[in-house]
């Protein structure tokens, strides 16, 4: 990879946010593979870490109103004492937020403002001694084998998924947790326990694992292929040269424009010469990257040349 253009994207970067990809003393070209890689990773897991934070949320909701009778559930003063003080406190401090943008304190807006963080603190070791709490547990994980409501390990497992959670929304670096598989599957299982149909429509769209084994390799080709490294033989952009010997297209080959990475090899018939002598254009698709266009304009006196491997200017065959 071209060592010029990594010196010049990493002020863009910050050099701080690379260097947790190449603590090993990594090359340029594999930290920044390993970013983009992370990158990806990260994407991939936004769908069921969005879609397990909403389900959580909305079957609290709905559990919480059944019991306090109300949408206005964190208005009822028995429902105070079901929440940790810093519970409390997003609650007050959503109800200002809405106040300072003129907004009404509707239960969906209040909701809104609400954090993962407040969601999962239902379930905390002091929550599993309230009788309130655990029949609501009951309820939010329907479908959760009863071994599996335990609250410490359902406090467990939604803190694992919380810190995986905030990794991901604040591009930070995951691609080296050994336990990175087990919370992608402990966040679908999670889904299932408050909507098999959810979970079903998370599998579907979930693109983490061909991400997670394709692992640095396709970042680390795309990076070589688009920004090569610098070679000494010049360059001669926009040219053609015929070479000697039949050639194999190989990932990082010596042509006669210098070191390049990946190509494809195209055989050309009479029906393609042909083809081209009448006027007619090749378009060749490239490593699905780029299209190259070929076309012939014969010299005069090329004719006795072009007959003899049987094409015919006129009737192009």
């Amino acid at each position: 990879m071209n060592p010029d253009f990594f010196d010049k994207i990493q002020p863009a970067l910050a050099a701080e946010r690379l260097d947790a990809y190449r603590q090993d003393q990594a090359e340029p070209q594999v930290a920044l593979a390993r970013y983009l890689w992370n990158m990806a990773l990260c994407e991939s897991l936004y769908s069921p870490l969005q879609m397990v934070e909403i389900a959580l949320r909305n079957a609290l909701q709905r559990s919480l109103e059944n019991h306090f009778h109300s949408p206005h559930w964190y208005d009822v003063p028995a429902c105070w004492h079901l929440l940790t003080t810093a519970q409390q406190s997003q609650i007050d401090e959503a109800k200002q937020t809405l106040a300072r943008q003129n907004k009404p304190h509707a239960p969906g807006r209040i909701v809104a403002e609400l954090t993962f963080g407040f969601w999962t603190a239902f379930f905390n070791k002091r929550s599993a001694q309230n009788r309130d709490i655990i029949q609501m547990t009951a309820q939010v994980f329907h479908s959760a084998p009863k071994s599996q409501r335990d609250f410490r390990s359902l406090n467990r497992r939604l803190t694992l998924l919380r810190e995986l959670r905030n990794r991901v929304f604040h591009h930070e670096r995951l691609i080296h947790w050994a336990d990175l598989d087990s919370r992608h599957l402990a966040m679908l299982e999670t889904i299932g326990w408050i909507s098999v149909e959810l979970q079903e429509l998370a599998i579907v769209l979930d693109r983490f694992p061909p991400m997670r084994k394709a692992g640095i390799q396709p970042w680390l080709e795309k990076l070589r292929r688009h920004w090569p490294a610098a070679t000494t033989v010049p360059a001669k952009p926009g040219t053609i040269e015929i070479l000697p010997a039949p050639l194999s297209a190989t990932h990082g080959i010596e042509t006669p424009f210098g070191h390049r990475w990946g190509g494809d090899v195209f055989q050309l018939t009479l029906e393609h010469l042909s083809a081209m002598q009448t006027g007619q254009t090749m378009a060749l698709d490239v490593m699905s990257e780029y299209v190259v266009f070929l076309k012939t304009e014969p010299e005069e006196g090329k004719e006795d040349d072009l007959r003899r491997l049987g094409i015919s200017k006129e009737v192009g065959a």
